[in-house]
């Protein structure tokens, strides 16, 4: 009889830890207690919420569960924070560089205007494309693992460029380049994710971004050095160099913090797994679940489902496919009419519309899953990012051009202007920061930021043109200071509405919204460029120009810096110009009041100690307490009104 009472106690035990990680599981602990009887086994999730953590985001719990417990933990993830600084100071230097030197690269294969465009749509594309594939990467192999096939990517990448004997040789090193390049940020968004509160989320984005402020006065030097005949090669060829020299020691470091802190034992890895918590589970449960193994074939299968190959693929050629030939077609025979445009015209567009088909019907993991999909919070950040981007790339994408035509500067100091946008982005980013923790929301600060962004977009908004350098240098100082407000507004609103084992999809997905909003702003800009340009051109350059030299300058801008400033030569040219970009930054201006009214619909998360305001969990997978956010019901019609705009 004792041993019946005993049991029935043991039972009772059970089924109270079972109610209790139910309810704390769910932040709608009613839902969970409505249903049948959870078994002890069976992690508890909301319809569609993943019921399993990946091998990546256990590594980096226990990363910050062994900081929580022990000074060795928290020195060794000060340590990974001072790893991904270098890294990012590395990178820093080679995007100060690289987007200026593009320009001398398509001006010495004769493709300037058309290889610009080309160059910007495919990177984008492609680059953006593979996001997916490494966040869920980074999900299933650890964090570490994603950092060092990016760093192999970049390397290729540079090797291909500095060899390559044309535009298209060039395209295809570059794109290499940003995959890597694209992964690296992605998986700097997501490490940061992983291991800061929300409260900190926006100060610790920005302070990645501050090597821009100091590596754009160096490399300008360099970008100079490098501005004639075919030296611009090396300025690629350096960093196949420099990557791997920074990156492997910083790499195998990652490596072994995060194999220590597995091996610390303060997860249960296998148990985590299925999605329980292992504080609270009989012991005969994690037995059951180190027990089910799969075999490699099954896991890559598994593999192959979760990254929803078929699917971003679909998107990937699709994009590509309808987006390329707005910059391919000035140099096709027959323009639209070639046979070759048509058809990528045409399968691109079947790939967009069976796309959704495929992901609704077959996809037994959609790359934009339902409970993602009706995500307020990550539906209004894609929207805002991908008009922002649309708008940034119409402006953007010749900018650089003009401002090297219209003004007498030297290389030095036009590279400095190239990177006076990433200047003020990144130095605001900081404030803002700074300003997300001290409020504790972040809504009303993305609103102020769009406010100045337009400001800045409106000071090149100009008939007779720009050149006046102090207008162009705090048009881009606003720009840049609205985007750190608006761009750490859209990531943490992302981050902050799913839970931990949504994190890499949802930055991947806001990372790839964003890109192809870029591309969509490259192709149009490349296209409005290809028809009016060239036409430009020859109607305000002097008689004496003939119509071969009007294609020479369009297709290589450094032969119009030959001519002096202020001659007739350079005049017209400078005529050309400012005609032509006068419509498109006219539409970013407009495009970006769209961002603003999204951006008053946005959901406003209070800032705390929690990673996501999901589920009210801290880093290290605990639930913390959070009243901030607690629902309050509302009566009037202001209240009302009010509650669907978060105020």
């Amino acid at each position: 009889m004792a041993d019946n009472i005993a049991n029935q106690q043991q039972q009772e035990r059970r089924e109270s830890e079972d109610e209790k990680r139910s309810s704390l599981e769910s932040p709608h602990p009613q839902d969970n207690l409505a249903g049948k009887e959870q078994s002890p086994a069976t992690p508890v999730a909301h319809k569609g919420e993943p019921t399993f953590k990946s091998r990546g985001v256990i590594g980096v719990e226990a990363m910050a569960r062994s900081a929580a417990t022990s000074k060795k933990g928290k020195y060794s993830l000060y340590a990974l924070a001072v790893l991904i600084y270098i890294l990012q100071w590395v990178a820093a230097m080679a995007s100060s560089m690289t987007g200026s030197l593009s320009v001398f690269a398509t001006s010495h294969f004769q493709q300037h205007s058309s290889g610009l465009s080309t160059l910007s749509v495919a990177t984008s594309i492609i680059g953006s494309v593979c996001l997916p594939f490494l966040a869920k990467g980074s999900d299933v192999f650890g964090r570490p693992g994603v950092y060092a096939v990016c760093m192999v990517l970049q390397v290729i990448g540079y090797v291909i460029t500095l060899k390559s004997p044309t535009l298209a040789a060039y395209v295809v090193g570059n794109v290499f380049s940003a995959i890597g390049s694209s992964g690296f940020d992605l998986m700097n968004s997501i490490l940061m994710a992983d291991l800061t509160p929300l409260k900190w989320r926006g100060l610790a984005m920005g302070l990645l971004t501050s090597p821009y402020l100091v590596t754009v006065w160096y490399t300008s030097e360099i970008v100079e050095a490098l501005s004639t005949e075919e030296k611009w090669r090396w300025g690629y060829g350096m960093f196949a160099i420099i990557y791997p020299v920074f990156f492997i020691p910083a790499i195998a470091a990652m490596f072994w913090l995060e194999r220590r802190a597995l091996k610390d034992g303060l997860i249960n890895v296998e148990l985590a797994r299925t999605g329980v918590d292992d504080a609270a589970v009989d012991p005969a449960v994690a037995a059951q679940a180190q027990a089910e193994q799969r075999t490699i074939r099954q896991k890559l299968y598994q593999l192959f489902q979760e990254v929803d190959t078929i699917g971003l693929l679909l998107l990937g050629f699709g994009w590509s496919l309808l987006l390329l030939p707005f910059s391919l077609y000035g140099g096709a025979r027959g323009g639209f009419k070639n046979n070759s445009l048509i058809a990528m015209l045409a399968i691109g567009s079947a790939c967009l519309i069976a796309y959704p088909l495929y992901e609704w019907k077959w996809a037994k993991f959609p790359s934009m899953p339902k409970r993602i999909l009706l995500n307020r919070s990550f539906v209004t950040a894609v929207v805002i990012n991908f008009v922002y981007m649309l708008a940034a790339y119409l402006q953007l994408l010749y900018l650089s051009s003009y401002v090297y035509i219209v003004t007498d500067i030297d290389v030095t100091h036009w590279n400095y202007y190239n990177n006076v946008q990433n200047m003020g982005l990144c130095g605001v980013a900081i404030i803002a920061g700074f300003l997300f923790k001290a409020t504790g929301r972040f809504k009303l600060w993305q609103i102020f930021g769009l406010c100045i962004r337009i400001i800045g977009y409106g000071l090149l908004v100009d008939k007779n043109g720009v050149h006046n350098y102090g207008r162009l240098v705090m048009s881009q100082l606003l720009a840049g200071a609205g985007s750190a407000f608006s761009s750490l507004g859209s990531q943490v609103a992302a981050q902050a509405s799913v839970p931990h084992q949504d994190l890499g999809l949802v930055v991947s997905l806001l990372l790839l919204w964003s890109s192809i909003g870029a591309s969509v702003g490259d192709a149009i800009a490349g296209q409005y460029w290809g028809s009016r340009m060239p036409g430009n051109l020859r109607q305000y350059l002097p008689a004496s120009i003939n119509d071969t030299e009007v294609e020479s300058f369009y297709a290589d801008i450094t032969t119009i810096k030959e001519y002096d400033f202020g001659s007739l030569v350079r005049e017209g040219a400078t005529k050309a110009y400012e005609v032509t970009v006068f419509p498109l930054w006219s539409a970013a201006l407009g495009l970006s009041f769209v961002c603003l009214i999204c951006a008053c619909f946005q959901s406003n998360f209070f800032l705390g100690d929690a990673q996501n305001s999901y589920d009210h969990k801290d880093t290290s997978g605990h639930v913390v307490a959070d009243d901030k956010d607690e629902h309050v019901e509302r009566k009037t019609l202001r209240q009302k009104i009010l509650r669907v705009w978060d105020w």
